[in-house]
């Protein structure tokens, strides 16, 4: 059983793409047309210049994502493909998934979370889809896709859409690959694919290790090598303040207030275009000199110095004294100001602390299971080579972003 095609759309990573009448309708709705002006990889592209592709494409290649798991999967001894109401819920909850991003992604979404009180992507994508997607959405609620997409559905199904190997992940780890030119992600998905099993919440692989440690050894290497690297952190954290001081100013909107406005063509408006047109606005005719300098330094390239980088790699948690003061220094402007008191440095506006989340090849929470004959093995205590030597450790990295002058000071305050 297949569902009825009504238009195909070629996709650099995935090849053509096909689409329902109903996936078309929610395409050619105007926030799903936004997802064309908000980068995937935020301010990646400022270090891997290939890296400008969108949350639209994305969307699209997770939908594609989810039709090539549900073609493999067995749920009760039945192919889930053969339930074309439930393949295509599932393809629709993969193409809304990523709805609610703010500007610049994850960027941005963690200034509105932490500073500004406001929701995060996946809370915000409920309520457009909620109050905006009833009539593109066609027979289908949007209840059932917000389920799905938040993890809240009885039947378990979200767990192909976010876990630790799911279609999002597939897709982002094949397309950010692709364009930033970095080998790592540019694993064989295929293979995985056909052998997991998904039980109980429980993702199971059978047959082939080496392939789920292919899997997560790229996922691991693209952390370390594209969304660590520690200048596209430098120009986050940059824009995360630019950001959250170009509210405060009023010089765009608070986020908060374009969503409650039920404004759809405001919502629309809310992107990455917006976002460059204000800072290029301020750079020109701001008042705050500490602002319009951040700004000049990310629109001509300048990224702040990573003064301190402290990567600790163990097993439990992480006891340093450092990271502990770095970890809660991030989002507390008090205890920013405290530290930059110590370290002799005048304003605290020009530290930028980062605690990035200890990160190993088993650490998602949904648990991975492998089958060794009639046995089921957590792949935590795989005898796999690689996994057995580091899937119990993790990273953990905390960083001071700041001017180079500032950097000895920086040093000296944390010894």
């Amino acid at each position: 059983m297949a569902l009825k095609v009504k238009k195909q759309i070629y996709d650099n990573v995935h090849g053509y793409i096909g689409l329902t009448e109903t996936e078309l309708g929610v395409v050619n709705s105007p926030l799903f047309q936004r997802l064309r002006s908000i980068l995937q990889l935020e301010s990646t592209y400022l270090v891997y210049p290939g890296a400008t592709h969108t949350r639209f494409e994305h969307s699209l290649g997770a939908m594609f994502m989810i039709d090539q798991f549900m073609s493999y999967i067995k749920k009760d001894g039945e192919l889930l493909s053969e339930n074309e109401e439930l393949v295509q819920k599932m393809r629709l909850a993969a193409l809304l998934h990523d709805i609610g991003h703010y500007p610049l992604s994850h960027a941005i979404e963690k200034v509105v979370v932490n500073a500004l009180g406001g929701k995060d992507h996946v809370k915000f994508g409920s309520e457009l889809i909620k109050d905006f997607f009833a009539g593109a959405l066609s027979s289908y609620r949007p209840r059932e896709i917000i389920d799905i997409m938040s993890g809240t559905d009885k039947a378990g199904l979200s767990v192909y859409i976010s876990s630790a190997f799911d279609a999002d992940k597939s897709d982002y780890l094949l397309r950010d690959a692709y364009y930033t030119g970095v080998g790592y992600g540019r694993v064989g998905l295929q293979r995985l694919i056909r052998t997991a099993s998904y039980e109980k919440g429980n993702i199971i692989f059978g047959k082939d290790e080496a392939a789920v440690e292919s899997f997560l050894l790229g996922r691991y290497h693209m952390f370390r090598s594209v969304y660590h690297h520690k200048t596209v952190i430098s120009f986050k954290v940059m824009i995360e303040r630019i950001f959250e001081l170009l509210v405060k100013e009023g010089a765009i909107a608070n986020p908060n207030d374009v969503l409650g406005s039920g404004d759809e063509m405001s919502i629309f408006g809310y992107d990455d275009h917006m976002l460059f047109s204000a800072m290029n606005s301020y750079a020109r005719n701001g008042k705050d000199g500490f602002l319009k300098e951040l700004i000049g330094m990310y629109l001509l390239r300048k990224p702040l110095c990573a003064a301190y980088i402290n990567p600790v790699t163990g097993e439990g948690t992480d006891a340093s004294k450092a990271n502990i003061r770095i970890k809660e220094m991030c989002y507390n402007s008090r205890k920013t100001s405290e530290f930059a008191r110590a370290s002799g440095i005048e304003r605290s506006e020009w530290i930028f602390p980062v605690y990035l989340r200890p990160l190993g090849l088993v650490d998602d929470d949904t648990p991975v299971f492998v089958r060794r004959g009639s046995a089921i093995g957590s792949l935590a205590n795989s005898s796999a080579l690689v996994l057995h030597m580091i899937g119990k450790k993790k990273l953990y990295d905390a960083r001071i972003y700041a001017p180079a002058k500032y950097k000895s000071r920086i040093s000296r305050a944390l010894a």
